[in-house]
């Protein structure tokens, strides 16, 4: 091969390099940013604040009990003859039903001889009056000072008026008491226990079982002093929620106990839930004695950071600054819930966050993002 043909053939080589070299850099990706000490800089996850409003929620326990329980006893006394079929152990009864009947056949006898009794009155009041009547006409020419009260028969009406009346009390009383052999469910309510059977004798004030009110329950929710501070000031009418595993049914707050327990050192407030079995509704049961999750809807605070619980440290957080350095920030948190902290100050809108804090952090460390390793291979 000639002089000049090597030559330009290395020329080629030479040229084809350079146009390989040119190729590979600008397809290379470029460093990534580096601390002062020339090492990469650690990479963070950042959260752009905002601040928003916030209703605050507590979130707290309380078993559910019958708002009204009754011990059933009789006013009268008989002998047991029919029961219920739902008045036993856990049935449902709806308010009115007849749960017991007493034999009632003596309280019959007792009202017919009320009955006569009154009639009995009411004709001898008749007679008086009559009588009265006779005498008033018999004693007109007389002078009215000469007329006593006995001529016209006044005491004897008079005593034949409480006749009447004595036999009217008897015959109510008789009325009330037939009437008290049918013993009836004071309200819907759930059979706790019975203790009566067929047939047995029973006599006034001998407890023929256990009721509780399904119409509605209640619930003591205990709520400490510093949680208070987030709820409304007028406790009455705040919504519930009440949470189990698979359902969520609404409630109300009806009234605050204004005690504080002196062994707890908390209050209560008092939560009302209309029909728990579900006797006159198609909504879940809630059972009594069961312990549920209530969760109550706070006030709403304005101009509130909400960030993750993880990236709070006695009260301080990290920021990341616009020259990619790490600054620590303490921010005043009003609230501390479940995965998340609620700051009012110490922050303002469009700081980034620091969610992963580096291990070992110090304020001024450089530290680098997703976001800005991307923008830097943008501007190479």
């Amino acid at each position: 091969m000639k002089t000049w043909q090597k030559g330009l053939f290395a020329a080629g080589v030479f040229g084809l390099a350079i146009v390989v070299f040119i190729a590979i850099q600008a397809t290379a990706t470029p460093p990534l940013q580096k601390d002062k000490s020339g090492s990469l800089a650690p990479l963070v996850v950042t959260q752009q604040l905002q601040a928003q409003p916030h209703r605050f929620e507590l979130q707290l326990w309380a078993e559910v009990k019958p708002k009204e329980q009754t011990t059933l006893t009789p006013e009268v006394s008989g002998r047991v003859i029919a029961l219920d079929p739902n008045f036993i152990a856990g049935g449902v009864i709806t308010k009115g039903t007849v749960l017991v009947q007493l034999d009632d056949a003596d309280y019959q006898v007792a009202l017919l001889s009320a009955q006569a009794a009154v009639a009995s009155a009411e004709s001898a009041l008749s007679q008086e009056q009559a009588q009265a009547r006779v005498a008033e006409r018999e004693l007109q020419h007389l002078s009215r000072d000469q007329i006593t009260a006995l001529a016209l028969r006044q005491p004897q009406l008079l005593s034949a008026e409480a006749a009447l009346k004595s036999a009217q009390a008897g015959l109510q009383k008789a009325q009330r008491d037939l009437e008290r052999t049918r013993i009836t469910a004071p309200y819907d309510a759930l059979v706790v226990n019975r203790n009566i059977g067929l047939g047995q004798v029973v006599s006034s004030g001998t407890a023929l079982g256990q009721l509780y009110s399904v119409e509605q329950a209640e619930l003591y929710v205990p709520v400490a002093s510093f949680d208070l501070a987030y709820l409304p000031a007028e406790r009455a009418g705040i919504p519930a929620q009440l949470k189990t595993e698979h359902f969520i049914r609404d409630a109300q707050v009806v009234r605050d106990l204004g005690l504080v327990n002196s062994q707890t050192r908390m209050s209560h407030l008092v939560v009302q839930l209309d029909d728990p079995y579900a006797v006159r509704s198609e909504q879940p049961v809630i059972r009594f004695g069961q312990y549920v999750e209530v969760r109550l809807t706070g006030r709403v605070e304005d101009n509130v950071y909400t960030i993750p619980q993880d990236a709070l440290s006695n009260g301080k957080v990290w920021l990341l600054q616009p020259d990619m350095t790490m600054v620590q920030q303490e921010v005043e948190v009003v609230r501390q819930t479940g995965k998340f902290a609620y700051v009012k100050a110490g922050l303002t809108d469009g700081q980034q966050l620091i969610l992963t804090v580096p291990n070992f952090p110090q304020a001024g460390m450089a530290v680098r993002t997703t976001q800005s390793d991307s923008e830097l291979v943008k501007a190479e």
